[in-house]
């Protein structure tokens, strides 16, 4: 794992984390007063984000591993630059 994968994975978790806490925070203090329609789509746009975000990043931190591997391969090298 490179140093930029490190740092992307960092990045992801804390903005996942703030995303949870953000959302701990709304729920505790201003879920009561919404309408259920409205409460309805913010829970499904709120389930999106945290668990989307965090497979996305993933989803781009491989294919830039699977670049590196690909093009070292490419090279005759057996293992992707670290």
């Amino acid at each position: 794992m490179r140093r930029d994968d490190v740092l992307a994975l960092l990045v992801s978790l804390s903005i996942t984390g703030l995303l949870i806490g953000g959302m701990v925070y709304f729920i505790n203090e201003w879920w009561g007063r919404l309408p259920k329609v409205v409460a309805l789509i913010l829970f499904i746009l709120l389930a999106v984000m945290v668990i989307g975000y965090p497979i996305y990043a993933l989803a781009r931190w491989s294919d830039q591993y699977l670049a590196r591997v690909r093009e070292a391969q490419r090279q005759g090298r057996k293992e992707p630059p670290e």
